[in-house]
């Protein structure tokens, strides 16, 4: 009885949230509120569901392929959960990764955009933009992890979905990621047809290109792993360090975006130890790891399984929208 009584209120509640998104789309389709545009080309790179569907190794991958061609390229994210420093971890990672891109982070990501085209960028990239609704964009790109079973979700707060499933008629490409090596996305993007019937279809996967040491540079792509991650979804990086052929012994999950404290740096390494293994991190984990020792992370790149090429051309201009 309680049981059905749990699932009875997770549809109340999914049912609430998808009355008031309905409220805040007739608003914003009556012309209630408008979206502000900047002197850019806006990229919005983003995803329904909370947690991480790949939206910063996309970001990272398109900012690369943009400021390849000489574009003046900035990418704009959210200062969410920062650190001891006030920097987020998004932050530290793009920063690293893309030393010719310019990096504007903060609350307000319209106000962040409009800074980025001031200050000369003719291509903003918005990581996480999809249901920021104020900024105008140009591309609208929408991730949806296929690790997920999509026809479960439901509308938060009485499940993982920030929007119901036919806010995906706004998208201009629609990308089903998280895919295993040689897996086929056509399953996932035949049901993804149906909700968004007007958008272009795309698939990828992270892959990984290697492992090294927090400290020590390039390791081998062997041995035990204890995988400690502060990601949206830690199975997910378990099953790519399988995946490139570690063995994983434990998988110790942690609260999206956490900071980790040099305690539990060395607990965690102890742990490991114990195992025989060593801890495995992601390159985001890396970031808000405290030094206690030296991690192994796992690096991993954007790759496109099927419909890439389109996504990059509407990113860079090849194409009109």
């Amino acid at each position: 009885m309680a049981g059905d009584v749990s699932v009875a209120g997770r549809e109340g509640l999914a049912r609430l949230g998808e009355l008031a998104w309905e409220a805040r789309r007739t608003a914003w389709a009556r012309g209630w509120q408008r979206a502000r545009r900047v002197d850019a080309r806006v990229v919005s790179v983003g995803n329904l569901t909370v947690g991480g569907a790949g939206k910063t190794t996309l970001v990272r991958h398109l900012a690369a392929i943009s400021a390849a061609t000489g574009t003046p390229t900035a990418v704009v994210c959210r200062r969410y959960r920062p650190g001891p420093e006030g920097v987020s971890d998004e932050e530290r990672l793009l920063a690293h990764a893309l030393p010719g891109v310019a990096l504007h982070a903060g609350k307000r990501k319209v106000d962040l955009a409009a800074a980025a085209a001031a200050g000369g960028a003719r291509v903003v990239i918005v990581d996480d933009g999809f249901s920021h609704w104020a900024l105008a964009r140009d591309v609208e790109i929408v991730l949806v992890d296929v690790r997920e079973p999509l026809s479960a979700q439901r509308l938060l707060p009485g499940g993982r979905l920030r929007e119901p499933w036919r806010a995906l008629q706004r998208a201009d490409f629609v990308i089903a990621s998280r895919l295993d090596a040689g897996e086929s996305p056509d399953a996932a993007l035949a049901w993804l047809r149906d909700r968004a019937p007007a958008a272009r279809f795309a698939a990828g996967r992270h892959a990984v290109t290697g492992v090294r040491g927090l400290t020590s540079g390039p390791a081998p792509v062997a041995g035990r792993v204890r995988v400690v991650t502060g990601t949206g979804h830690p199975e997910s990086v378990a099953r790519t360090a399988r995946e490139a052929g570690l063995e994983v012994v434990t998988l110790a999950a942690y609260r999206d975006h956490h900071w980790f404290t040099r305690a539990e740096a060395e607990r965690e390494t102890r742990a490991a130890a114990g195992d025989g293994a060593r801890v495995l991190l992601t390159a985001k984990d890396a970031v808000r790891w405290p030094l206690a020792d030296d991690p192994l992370v796992l690096e991993v790149e954007w790759r496109w399984v099927r419909g890439g090429e389109a996504v990059e051309r509407a990113v860079t201009g090849g194409e009109p929208r």
